[in-house]
C-alpha cells in the first residue's frame, strides 16, 4: 500500500525513530546535530544518502520544529503575496512550489514514525501536530491573495510561453487550490476549515482505536493439543509471545502475523471461531474505549458536508473528479464486472469445502467464515498437492529481498548496496540499502522494516518516503524511502519465513519503492499520481513474484541454499487460480463498502449503524454470503476511515486492469525480463510522477488503453 498526503508536496506518511542509536563511537567526530537544541534546525542534505538524523530526533523535538516550520512557510507565502510585480511563473508558481520544505521534513518524519513505531509519547503529540498542520494548510490554500496571483497566471497562460510541464504544474496547482476551497465565500471557507480540522482529529482517533484494540486482545492457550496443526515456527512464535507477556503457554493476538496462521492451520474449530470473532468485532460500540462506530458516524457526515460545500452531491463525486475513474458510475461498473463472477466462483469453492466439514463434524453444523481458510488449505493440499507451509522454507526474507534486487538489476540495471552501518536506523530491526543506477549514479536509499511489533506498528504493509525526490537548480536531491511490513519474527536460528502471499506483498511494496527511487520530477507539485494509478508500479511486481522463471532465480531453501524444485514451481503455477473466488469476493466487497458509504446523498437523524449498513448493502443488495466477510469490516477499515484511501479502495482493482495488461507487454515478447520493455515502462511510468496525465502515460507505454481481459483471465473469471 502506498500512503499519501497531499499537502505542500508531501508524498508519503509514516516512520522515523526514537533515539537509541545516538551513542556514537568515541573515536567519531561530534555530529553537528549534537550541538543544536533541535535537530530539525539544521539541514540534512549533506548527511550520508540524504537521510534524516534519526539518532538525534526525540519526541519533544517535533512540536517546536513544526511550529517553527509553519512560521517559516507563512513568511514564504507572505513574500509571494506582497510581491508587487506582475505574477510570473518564477515569482509566484515556482516560489510556491519551493516553499514549505521545512514543514515537509518535519511532517514526513513524524507521520512515519508514529505509524511504524508509535509510542505513548508520539500518540500524545499527534492530535496537536495534526491540528497545527491542517489549520496551516487551510490558511495557505484558502489565502485569497495567493490564489488571486495563481488565478491570474491561469487566466493569462497563453501569454506566458510555458513549456508543457510548466503548464501542467500551473494547471495542477490551480486545481488543488480550487479543490481546497479557494473559490468559496468567506463563511463557507471558515466552515470548511472547521470541517477539515475535525476530520483530521477523527481520522487519527480511528487509527488510534484500531491499534489499541488490536494490541489489547490476547488469547492464551495452555494445552498444546488445542493448537494441533499449527506449524512449528508459528507455534514457537506464539510461545515466545506468551513468554514476553509473562504468560505460560501459547499466546495469540489480532495482528495478521498471529491470527492468520491460526485460521489457516489450527484444527480446533472453537479456537478459530473465537479468534475470528474477536478480529471482526474490533472497535465496535461495545468497546467503549475504542468505539469507532461513533467516529464513523461523525466522519461520514462531515465528509458529505465538505463535498456539498464544494458543489458535489456526494463525497465520492468530489474525490473521483480528481482520479482516473472520474465518476462513481465507472467505479461501480468495474467492481460489478469483477464481483459477480467472483462471487459465483466463491460459491463453487464453498460447495467443495462443505462436505469436508460435514465429514469432520457429527452435528452437521453450518460452514462459517472461521472454516474457510482451514478447509481451503486442505483442498489446496489434496487437489494440487500444494502445502503452503512446504513453500515457506524457500521464501526467507533474505532470499526474497535478494530476488527482488536481482529482478531490479535485470529490468532496470539497478544495484543495491547494504549501507546499514553508515546511516542511522529509523526503527528497530531495520536495514538500509543504497540504490545505484547502471552508471553508478546514486538514485536514493531504502529502509526495510520487516518484522511485526505488536503495540507499536500499524497493521499491514506499506511504502512511504522520509525524504521526497526533488530538483533544485539542476541538482536532483535523492529520495529516502521505506518499506514497512508485519512479518513474523525469526524464531531461534530460523529466519523469518514468508508465505506466498507475504512474498507477493514484499514484491508489491518494492514496486512502490522503485516508483519513489526512480522518480525524476522537476517540480514538487507534480510528484503525485492519481490514487487509482499509484498501484500500477506496485502490482505489476506481483506478477514476477510467482512467475516460474523468477522463482527459479530467487526461491532458495534457507538451510541448504537449494533452489525450489521444479515440481513445487509447477504446483504453484497449477494452483495460481485456486481460491480466486474468495480472494476476489472479499476484496471487492470491501471496495463496494467504501463506495456505498461515500455515495450517500444524505444521512438520517439516527446514528449510522455500521452492521446494519453492511447487511443492507452487501448481504441484501449484492448477495454476499455469510462465510465471506469483506476484507475489512467498517470499524477497522483504516484504509478508508483514516483518509488515505477514502473512495480509493477500488483503486487496487482499477490498477490491476493496468498491471495485468502491462505485464502482458513483457509476456508477449517471450521474455518477462525484456530490457527494452522495462526501459519503456521506466521512462513512461516510473520516472514521471504526475508530469503527465495518467492515461497518457499508460498509452505512451502500451500504445493503447488497457484491456480488462488479462485481469479476468488471471483471476480465472473469464468463463
Amino acid at each position: 500500500m502506498k500512503q499519501l498526503i497531499v499537502r505542500f508536496g508531501l508524498s508519503a506518511l509514516l516512520l522515523a525513530t526514537l533515539g537509541g542509536a545516538a551513542a556514537a563511537q568515541e573515536a567519531q567526530p561530534i555530529s553537528k546535530f549534537a550541538t543544536v537544541e533541535n535537530p530539525f534546525d539544521l539541514s540534512w542534505a549533506d548527511q550520508p544518502f540524504n537521510t534524516p538524523p534519526f539518532d538525534y530526533i526525540k519526541p519533544e523535538h517535533y512540536l517546536p520544529a513544526l511550529e517553527k516550520a509553519i512560521a517559516a512557510h507563512e513568511a514564504e507565502i507572505e513574500a509571494i503575496v506582497q510581491n508587487r510585480e506582475e505574477p510570473t511563473f518564477e515569482n509566484t508558481l515556482l516560489a510556491f512550489d519551493r516553499s514549505g520544505l521545512d514543514l515537509e521534513r518535519v511532517m514526513l518524519v513524524l507521520m512515519n514514525i508514529e505509524s511504524a513505531h508509535s509510542t505513548p509519547e508520539l500518540r500524545a503529540i499527534m492530535p496537536e501536530a495534526l491540528r497545527l498542520e491542517t489549520a496551516h494548510s487551510d490558511e495557505v490554500y484558502m489565502n485569497p491573495f495567493l490564489f488571486r496571483r495563481i488565478k491570474r497566471l491561469k487566466n493569462n497562460a497563453d501569454k506566458l510561453n510555458l513549456s508543457p510541464v510548466e503548464q501542467r504544474l500551473l494547471d495542477e496547482t490551480y486545481k488543488q487550490f480550487v479543490r481546497c476551497g479557494a473559490e468559496l465565500n468567506e463563511a463557507d471557507r471558515n466552515r470548511l476549515k472547521e470541517i477539515n480540522g475535525r476530520i483530521a482529529e477523527l481520522e487519527h482517533e480511528f487509527g488510534k482505536h484500531v491499534l489499541a484494540a488490536t494490541e489489547a486482545y490476547k488469547l492464551v492457550v495452555n494445552d498444546e493439543a488445542e493448537i494441533e496443526g499449527l506449524p512449528d515456527d508459528y507455534r514457537q512464535a506464539a510461545k515466545d509471545r506468551a513468554m514476553e507477556a509473562g504468560n505460560k503457554g501459547w499466546q495469540f493476538g489480532l495482528d495478521n502475523a498471529s491470527v492468520m496462521p491460526a485460521l489457516q492451520y489450527v484444527a480446533n474449530r472453537p479456537l478459530r471461531e473465537m479468534l475470528l470473532q474477536a478480529y471482526l468485532q474490533r472497535c465496535q460500540a461495545s468497546d467503549e474505549a475504542n468505539d469507532n462506530e461513533k467516529v464513523i458516524d461523525e466522519l461520514l457526515r462531515l465528509r458529505l458536508e465538505k463535498a456539498n460545500l464544494m458543489g458535489y452531491a456526494t463525497y465520492a463525486d468530489y474525490v473521483l473528479a480528481d482520479r482516473m475513474a472520474g465518476t462513481p458510475a465507472k467505479v461501480y461498473d468495474l467492481l460489478t464486472r469483477v464481483y459477480e463472477p467472483g462471487l459465483a466462483k466463491a460459491k463453487a469453492e464453498l460447495a467443495m469445502m462443505e462436505p469436508l466439514l460435514a465429514a469432520d463434524e457429527a452435528d452437521k453444523t453450518a460452514f462459517t467464515a472461521a472454516d474457510w481458510r482451514f478447509y481451503a488449505d486442505r483442498i489446496r493440499r489434496e487437489r494440487y498437492d500444494l502445502d503452503e507451509n512446504e513453500l515457506r522454507p524457500y521464501f526467507s526474507v533474505d532470499a526474497v529481498r535478494e530476488g527482488i534486487f536481482e529482478l531490479s538489476r535485470r529490468l532496470y540495471g539497478l544495484r543495491f548496496e547494504d549501507v546499514s552501518s553508515q546511516v542511522a536506523m529509523p526503527t528497530p530491526n531495520t536495514t538500509a540499502y543504497a540504490c545505484y543506477d547502471a552508471d553508478s549514479t546514486l538514485l536514493g536509499l531504502i529502509y526495510l522494516d520487516m518484522v511485526a511489533r505488536p503495540g507499536y506498528k500499524g497493521s499491514g504493509a506499506w511504502n512511504t518516503n522520509y525524504v521526497n525526490q526533488r530538483m533544485e537548480n539542476g541538482r536532483r536531491f535523492t529520495p529516502v524511502t521505506s518499506i514497512v511490513t508485519n512479518y513474523a519474527a525469526p524464531v531461534g536460528d530460523k529466519p523469518s519465513l514468508l508465505t506466498l502471499d507475504e512474498t507477493e506483498t514484499f514484491f508489491h511494496e518494492f514496486g512502490h519503492a522503485l516508483h519513489a527511487l526512480l522518480a525524476n520530477v522537476p517540480y514538487r507539485g507534480l510528484a503525485e499520481v492519481p490514487l487509482d494509478f499509484v498501484e500500477l508500479p506496485s502490482q505489476i511486481m506481483e506478477h514476477w513474484a510467482v512467475a516460474p522463471e523468477m522463482l527459479q532465480l530467487y526461491a532458495k531453501h534457507y538451510e541448504t541454499g537449494e533452489p525450489m524444485p521444479d515440481s513445487l514451481i509447477k504446483k504453484i503455477d497449477a494452483a495460481a487460480k485456486y481460491g480466486q473466488g474468495f480472494a476476489t469476493t472479499e476484496f471487492v466487497a470491501a471496495a463496494l463498502l467504501d463506495m456505498d458509504y461515500h455515495t450517500q446523498t444524505k444521512y438520517g437523524k439516527k446514528p449510522i449503524q455500521v452492521e446494519k449498513f453492511e447487511q443492507q448493502y452487501l448481504t441484501k443488495k449484492r448477495g454476499l454470503i455469510d462465510q465471506i466477510p469483506p476484507r475489512y469490516r467498517s470499524t477497522y477499515f483504516s484504509h478508508i476511515m483514516t483518509g488515505m484511501y477514502a473512495v480509493g479502495y477500488y483503486g487496487y482493482l482499477w490498477a490491476e486492469v493496468l498491471d495485468a495488461d502491462a505485464f502482458d507487454a513483457f509476456f508477449e515478447t517471450g521474455d518477462i525480463f525484456n530490457p527494452a520493455v522495462a526501459t519503456a515502462f521506466r521512462k513512461s511510468i516510473l520516472e514521471n510522477g504526475g508530469m503527465y496525465d495518467a492515461l497518457r502515460m499508460y498509452k505512451n507505454f502500451r500504445g493503447r488503453e488497457a484491456d480488462v481481459k488479462p485481469l479476468l483471465r488471471n483471476r480465472g473469471l473469464l468463463d
